[in-house]
């Protein structure tokens, strides 16, 4: 009874058998009307035999009462309940569900009322003074009240009249307007997918682009930096495990399809493949807040998809978040460049500001690049090299308005050192790196 080809073949005779009732009423004719009422009587036989097939199945007879009251009403044989058949719509709309969604119920709803008041209508005509000429005035006019919320094409002279009115106008408020609201979620829905499927699209042929995995309230902020820099990403891809594109994405001044979105699990390879991470030339690790996760979990996670990432290019650039500390000697091992523990930093600032007031206003002057001064690296001239920090400084301010803040350089174990407000008689070698602040 639940095969795909019965439950169809059921949901087709409901449907003849709904349509015989309106022919009923429809036609005035005696022998179309007298066709009507054969072909109606041979249904509601045919659907008394469904049912008694059900129960004799049905493991629990109480479940089979509980599931099929309405369709037992629907058959109850006495004449003045034929409308009663109306409600194995519902029984449709249950079947279509499966398949079509939550739309199909409030279709069927809305169906369901409008059918309901027109053959109502009919059998009370001179309840409602009809502005539309035939048979079919009473469906018109139930179904232009339905949906307009107001009595158009009629005018209800008789309480009758006005109760159906009434029950029409209430239902047009709360079934169309659930189904103009599940269609447009639906259609919001179908967009997304469709842009999802865009961005899919666009996956080909990425190269020198960011990857960035997890998304957090912190990501937009993250995003604007990026592109507020002298060197703008080229393309930039964001990893998350929800289908829906995270807020934040939708820049000013940057052009559609420059941001992507991908559905996926970043931990895994084949994700990461997907994203062309072998030709990525930067990868950002979020603590990822979208899924809900204990912060120990979401560290594993980030410190699993590093080590995968770089496995899979040793030479991107790569910077991590973290929450604690605890991780963060095996990202330094697996050769993370940048370990950011927010809440450590949301600490020490704070902190800094107690100990000196005002340093809100000059922090966040030089962490933003969107305006004022900013953090910048600039290679050491062939010209400076043999001079000292302090040369260097004077130079600095006065060709070029910046102030030095750190030297970076090499050692002899191949990696680079940072020298925070170096000695004034350092002396500038070759390969030098400048951590100046500046104009933006």
């Amino acid at each position: 009874m639940e095969h795909p080809v019965v439950e169809g073949g059921v949901v087709l005779l409901i449907l003849l058998w709904v349509v015989a009732l309106i022919g009923e009423h429809a036609f005035t004719a005696p022998v179309v009307q007298s066709l009507m009422q054969d072909i109606g009587d041979g249904l509601h036989i045919v659907f008394a035999l469904e049912m008694l097939i059900r129960f004799w199945i049905a493991p629990s007879k109480a479940r089979f009462f509980q599931t099929y009251y309405l369709d037992l009403i629907a058959i109850i044989p006495l004449g003045w309940v034929r409308p009663l058949r109306l409600l194995r719509l519902l029984r449709v709309g249950a079947m279509v569900r499966r398949s079509a969604g939550d739309l199909a119920i409030v279709a069927t709803l809305s169906m369901l009322f409008v059918l309901g008041a027109s053959i109502l209508i009919d059998a009370h005509a001179n309840s409602i003074q009809l502005n539309y000429d035939g048979t079919l005035g009473g469906l018109w006019f139930a179904v232009y009240t339905f949906v307009g919320g107001e009595p158009i094409g009629g005018v209800p002279i008789t309480e009758e009249g006005r109760t159906i009115t009434l029950v029409l106008m209430i239902g047009g408020l709360t079934l169309f307007g659930m189904f103009i609201g599940a269609v447009s979620a639906s259609m919001a829905t179908a967009f997304a997918r469709r842009m999802e499927v865009s961005d899919m699209e666009q996956l080909d042929g990425l190269r020198d682009h960011v990857v960035v995995c997890g998304w957090n309230l912190a990501g937009p902020t993250m995003l604007q930096e990026l592109f507020a820099g002298r060197e703008k990403p080229t393309r930039l891809v964001v990893v998350t495990e929800h289908e829906a594109r995270p807020e934040g994405l939708e820049l000013s001044g940057v052009r559609p399809g420059q941001i992507l979105h991908i559905c996926g699990d970043y931990t895994r390879v084949e994700v990461l493949e997907r994203v062309s991470i072998r030709r990525a030339c930067m990868a950002i690790l979020l603590t990822d807040t979208l899924t809900p996760r204990s912060d120990q979990d979401r560290d594993a996670r980030t410190v699993l998809a590093a080590l995968t990432i770089e496995r899979l290019k040793p030479d991107v650039f790569c910077c991590a978040e973290l929450t604690t500390w605890e991780h963060a000697e095996l990202l330094r091992m697996a050769g993370v460049e940048e370990i950011v523990v927010r809440d450590w930093y949301a600490g020490v600032i704070m902190g800094s500001m107690g100990r000196t007031w005002g340093l809100a206003a000059v922090l966040k002057d030089i962490l933003s690049t969107s305006e004022g001064n900013a953090f910048d690296k600039i290679n050491l001239r062939k010209s400076q090299i043999g001079m000292t920090v302090g040369q260097l400084h004077s130079e600095l301010k006065i060709k070029r308005g910046m102030i030095l803040v750190a030297l970076e350089r090499g050692n002899s174990n191949g990696e680079r050192d940072i020298h925070v407000n170096p000695s004034s008689d350092e002396v500038l070698i070759a390969g030098d790196v400048l951590v100046v602040i500046g104009p933006h």
